[in-house]
């Protein structure tokens, strides 16, 4: 019988009771009758012998015509059925009409009781006709399983030539198999892979190295052919790769923080090799999810990255369904795993936390990229995150949360920031403010820029600048008379005046030039 994967299954006593042979002999199962599916039926055995039990290892079937037991007392029987069950025999069946017109009660009361199922075979059949037939299905499988462990090793061990290392091999198995993996050391430490595996849950296999259990490789999910190769073709090559380590292994977050290194660099073999190592670190996209980079930063240039990178890292395994940090360059890289409905509410939890637990040491940005469908693309949305810090502190953002779709047309404009026309456009809207600030100081170009991030709320404006409101409403005056009396309610003005603060911003922030922060704009 075929699995789901196209391998063979162990062959069972339900495939046993199907052969032709058998059939022909009208098999009727009594006594235990559950589990005929899961029953494997290891080999097959004939034997007369009453006390047969201890030449026994489990797993066979038993094909008798009861001649051992003739004459003797129905204890006797019992006994015979209690020994059989106790060996692990898969089932006993008994040919009927030689030995025994009708079933020995005793032994039939007592298999029931002990759950051995019998097979009582209504017609003789040659046994050497059974045998043949079941034990050539038997090798088939064996065959058939061995040929599998082989193509999987063949396939782990080019994965290894892409993406060395235990994690890697862990999230090969994982692909292979189609069902997540873990690695656990033998004292329950996650080496590799998405969770530590329930006791029984899955296949698995010992890891053995130096002669000692290691630790254990897992697939966590539904146990079938495919997985069982897997699972033994990658044991030993595990170990391999734990021996060839000068350290056992590094940690998932070791691991995960190369990845996202190598990512960035650009050094790894190919793209199915950064989704072994994904995997390997536990990092799975689920279904309608997508994967988003992103750039944690700090505030403050006191704030000292050791203090608060393990934060990050821990904060962002509790809000995140699968995340991935690194420290790059003085700040940190995430990369995380999001529903695509909610990326932005996420995140903003995220950011939220961070500086509820690090604003004494000044705080953080948050800057993200765009959704991705996949870990390959990840480099790009992290390259864009990076931008977008860099363009989000330049524009003194004054959101903890900032999108690189939130600042689109701050990128838009940075392209054309030194564009001749653009330059006339933001001194003919500005120019009256700039004059008057470069005489006085007054600072109104900036008072009128903080009235536009604060959402025309005077009030509120006020607390930002740290003047009073009647100050901020003379300057407001001030303002309107030096633009020709100019209407900030009407959005048209509104809006060309807030273009031109945009423009100035990002020349008084050094443009693409890169120009000192600070500086004049020209």
């Amino acid at each position: 019988m075929d699995d789901l994967y196209g391998a063979r299954v162990p062959f069972t006593l339900r495939d046993l009771l199907a052969l032709p042979a058998v059939q022909g002999a009208r098999p009727e199962l009594v006594g235990h009758r559950d589990g005929v599916d899961e029953r494997v039926v290891r080999w097959v055995h004939t034997s007369e012998i009453q006390d047969i039990a201890p030449l026994l290892k489990g797993g066979e079937a038993l094909l008798t015509t009861g001649l051992g037991l003739v004459a003797l007392p129905p204890e006797a029987h019992r006994a015979y059925a209690a020994a059989l069950a106790r060996v692990g025999l898969t089932a006993l069946l008994l040919e009927l009409g030689r030995s025994f017109p009708t079933a020995p009660p005793a032994l039939l009361d007592e298999a029931a009781r002990v759950g051995l199922p019998v097979v009582l075979l209504h017609g003789v059949v040659p046994f050497i006709e059974v045998t043949e037939a079941a034990h050539a299905a038997i090798l088939e499988q064996e065959v058939t399983a061995l040929r599998e462990v082989a193509e999987q090793r063949n396939r782990l061990l080019q994965a290894m030539a892409e993406s060395p290392g235990v994690v890697g091999l862990v999230g090969a198995c994982a692909q292979l198999s189609g069902q997540p993996a873990s690695l656990v050391t033998a004292d329950g430490e996650l080496v590799a892979g998405s969770a530590v595996p329930e006791d029984g849950a899955g296949d698995g296999v010992d890891v053995l190295v130096g002669g000692q259990v290691w630790g254990r490789l897992a697939l966590l999910g539904p146990a079938g052919a495919r997985t069982r190769a897997t699972a033994e073709a990658a044991g030993p090559l595990v170990a391999l790769e734990v021996q060839r380590s000068p350290s056992g292994t590094s940690s998932r977050r070791l691991s995960a923080a190369q990845l996202l290194t190598d990512l960035m660099t650009g050094r790894y073999a190919s793209t199915g090799d950064l989704a072994s190592r994904a995997l390997g670190v536990g990092f799975v996209v689920r279904p309608g999810h997508a994967v988003i980079g992103c750039v944690v930063r700090p505030r403050s240039h006191r704030s000292a990255l050791p203090g608060w990178l393990q934060t990050v890292q821990e904060r962002s395994a509790r809000h995140l369904p699968a995340a991935m940090v690194a420290e790059r360059e003085g700040h940190v890289l995430l990369a995380a795993a999001v529903p695509r409905a909610g990326a932005r509410r996420q995140l903003a939890a995220l950011t939220a936390d961070l500086n509820a637990r690090l604003g004494a040491m000044g705080g953080v940005l948050v800057c993200a990229g765009p959704l991705v469908d996949d870990v390959p693309a990840l480099a790009g949305s992290l390259q864009s995150a990076v931008d977008t810090s860099d363009l989000a502190v330049r524009m003194a953002t004054a959101s903890d949360l900032v999108l690189s779709e939130d600042v689109a047309l701050y990128q838009l404009l940075l392209t054309m920031v030194d564009d001749a026309a653009l330059e006339r456009f933001t001194l003919a809207q500005l120019g009256p403010l700039l004059q008057h600030d470069a005489r006085t100081g007054a600072g109104l170009v900036m008072t009128l820029d903080t009235l536009f991030v604060a959402g025309m709320s005077k009030s509120r404006a006020a607390d930002m600048l740290g003047v009073r409101r009647q100050t901020l409403y003379g300057r407001v005056e001030r303002i309107s008379q030096l633009l020709g009396g100019i209407d900030l309610e009407q959005r048209e003005a509104r809006t060309a005046l807030d273009l031109a603060l945009l423009c100035w911003r990002l020349r008084l922030n050094g443009g693409r030039a890169g120009a000192d922060a600070g500086a004049p704009p020209r």
